[in-house]
């Protein structure tokens, strides 16, 4: 049964090695937020410490001793944040590898067992409705080991970002989106292999 370590997969112990671990649970958690659905407060705490222990390291770069000790301080805060998450991810994870990976840390076990990651989905389709204006409703073929759905849009031939949308659902219904434009939609399944595969993109006018 495996239990998340505090290791950063490093060679060596130094702070910009740590940095880079946070850095990376910060994001797999961001990433694979369906897998932990109440860990966003506790995330922003540990991202808001990262923030504030690299404006330290920046202001200890002159060797002023005070900011160095200040600098250790925001260390040692960070580290005690960090361990706390590990716990928390711990206790979700009830010993599945592969979720304590998906939220940056490192297994204790080796030889893991690789879950299969999930498969693209294959019937997507999106619905609009002529009397209805800025509304989109999706709807994908189900997967048995499914823990949540996510949804995304954004208009055609833009180079704006991806906006997401999670679902326990195989289905859901987008609002908000302006009338007599084009976009684009996409979904993944999410399971408890991070990696994901999102479904072709299917274009649609909005009325």
């Amino acid at each position: 049964m495996a239990k998340t370590t505090l290791k950063t997969g490093a060679t060596g112990n130094s702070e910009a090695a740590y940095v880079k671990f946070v850095e990376n649970i910060v994001v797999k958690l961001t990433e694979n937020i369906a897998l932990f659905p109440d860990v966003e407060p506790e995330r922003d705490v540990l991202e808001q410490l990262l923030s504030e222990f690299k404006r330290t390291q920046a202001d200890a770069a002159y060797r002023d001793k005070r900011m160095v000790v200040i600098k250790n301080q925001a260390y040692a805060t960070l580290k005690a944040e960090v361990y706390r998450m590990s716990l928390y991810v711990e206790r979700q994870a009830a010993g599945d590898e592969a979720m304590i990976l998906a939220a940056g840390f490192i297994p204790s076990k080796r030889g893991m067992r690789v879950l299969e990651p999930a498969p693209k989905p294959k019937i997507f389709i999106v619905e609009v409705n002529a009397q209805i204006s800025g509304v989109a409703d999706l709807k994908v073929n189900g997967w048995r080991r499914v823990l949540a759905y996510r949804f995304e849009y954004r208009k055609k031939n833009s180079d704006s970002h991806w906006n997401p949308v999670l679902s326990s659902k195989s289905k859901v219904t987008i609002t908000g989106l302006e009338p007599v434009q084009e976009y684009e939609f996409r979904v993944a399944y999410i399971g408890r292999n991070p990696q994901i595969t999102y479904s072709d993109i299917v274009s649609s006018y909005v009325f």
